[in-house]
């Protein structure tokens, strides 16, 4: 009996001693990094000023790229392009009636019927009328610009973070209206330690974890690696880390998910291929 215990306890300790070898092992193939979520934002705002009159979507809300997210009232910019148009009119009929005059004249100026002054300030009429015209057309370009950017689309697919601005607002030009993040990419701000740094390259996959989801790891890959080193953020409380050197990563997600958020800690595990 007491043979079969101690055979049984040098069983139970080579088991033991395996798993305890395996996770070891394990442990130095793999990289373990911390790091944030990241995920890329715009503010939008009128390129014009004006009243802002309408607005289309609340915080939380899905926007597609090119759909309308807000208008400041038109009224003024209409008034502009109907005396831009109006201008345009009357500068071309002025630059085709001193063209008319020009080559009805020109032939007079080549036998010298018409003194060389007289010539030139024709030729001189002519272009000035010219320029007049293409400034007036310009300015209705102008105009026409000027009334398209009274309305707010938005640049991509995305959420709306921050409704900044209310109806009834007066807006100077580049007033933020909405603040929009992007639905991809989404990566994750990483450090790695100069050590470890021959272990990892380029498109190594590696596994993402959250601490809501810790049994739900996110696939992704190493997107970036900084070729120049830093020092430790100093958002690293401890002395001696902040004199380290690391170099920032960027880990991609691969797949995009309602369940990631600006600024969310994450754990990041880099399997060493080396």
């Amino acid at each position: 009996m007491k043979k079969v215990v101690i055979i049984a306890f040098i069983v139970l300790c080579i088991v033991f001693g395996g798993i305890y070898l395996y996770f070891k092992n394990k442990d130095k193939n793999t990289i373990t990094l911390f790091g944030n979520i990241e995920i890329r934002q715009s503010d939008l705002a009128f390129r014009v000023s004006g009243r802002l009159i309408k607005l289309y979507k609340e915080e939380g809300d899905e926007v597609k790229e090119g759909e309308l997210l807000a208008e400041i009232d038109p009224d003024t910019y209409k008034t502009a392009l109907n005396l831009s148009k109006a201008d345009v009119r009357e500068k071309r009929a002025q630059k085709l009636q001193k063209e008319a005059v020009y080559n009805y004249n020109y032939p007079l100026c080549s036998d010298f019927t018409i003194s060389k002054e007289e010539c030139s300030n024709l030729k001189y009429e002519r272009d000035y009328a010219k320029s007049a015209y293409d400034a007036s057309v310009a300015n209705l370009e102008k105009a026409i610009i000027n009334l398209d950017d009274t309305k707010l689309y938005a640049p991509f697919d995305g959420i709306v973070l921050s409704r900044i601005r209310e109806k009834g607002t007066i807006l100077n030009t580049n007033d933020v209206v909405y603040s929009i993040s992007m639905e991809e990419p989404i990566w994750i701000r990483a450090y790695i330690e100069e050590k470890n740094l021959g272990k990892i390259k380029l498109g190594q996959s590696a596994l993402v974890y959250t601490d809501s989801r810790p049994k739900n790891p996110y696939l992704a890959h190493v997107g970036f690696i900084s070729p120049v080193a830093e020092f430790t953020p100093k958002t690293v409380e401890t002395a001696t880390l902040r004199t380290d050197l690391v170099y920032r990563l960027r880990i991609i997600i691969d797949k995009k998910d309602p369940y990631l958020r600006q600024g969310m800690p994450v754990t990041v595990r880099i399997k060493n291929e080396g």
